[in-house]
């Protein structure tokens, strides 16, 4: 799909202005990272998103920590999309929490603009008896990617 950075990086911003006060009163703050709750293990299918020719560019999966009772969205864009494109890309991932059909709101995110790297997880999100999936972009160039993966009730 061929949007601008600018556009993704403007619907983005509306898309956390818009939960975040349901959020706050929602959902606990989360002081985990991904390192400290090294229990962590994948839940769910892997998603990959294609590049501007099909590509594999990026794989997209969800992490469960029993320790830490928390869920993180994870992103690794292959070694494949940063070989063919040499300029700078962003990454942007999160947990989504499902409230209902319907109602969902985007909890915890992360982002990498304007880099080259390789990995990039999520902040920590409180998962018991709630129902989330992974979400991930890729955007470079006019070009933007993005997936999520299968949802999780725990």
């Amino acid at each position: 799909m061929q949007r601008s950075i600018p556009h993704v990086a403007a619907g983005l911003a509306a898309l956390a202005i818009a939960v975040t006060p349901a959020v706050a009163a929602a959902a606990p703050a989360s002081a985990a990272t991904a390192a400290s709750c090294s229990d962590r293990y994948q839940v769910g299918s892997t998603k990959v998103v294609p590049d501007e020719h099909g590509q594999s560019a990026m794989s997209i999966k969800q992490y469960w920590s029993p320790s830490c009772q928390e869920n993180f969205a994870y992103a690794y864009v292959w070694q494949s999309f940063r070989d063919s494109h040499p300029g700078a890309f962003t990454i942007v991932v999160g947990e989504i929490w499902v409230h209902s059909p319907g109602v969902e709101t985007n909890p915890v995110a992360n982002s990498a603009v304007d880099t080259r790297q390789a990995e990039l997880w999520s902040p920590g999100f409180y998962g018991p008896g709630r129902c989330t999936y992974a979400t991930g972009t890729l955007a470079w160039g006019s070009y933007d990617s993005d997936g999520k993966t299968d949802q999780r009730c725990g």
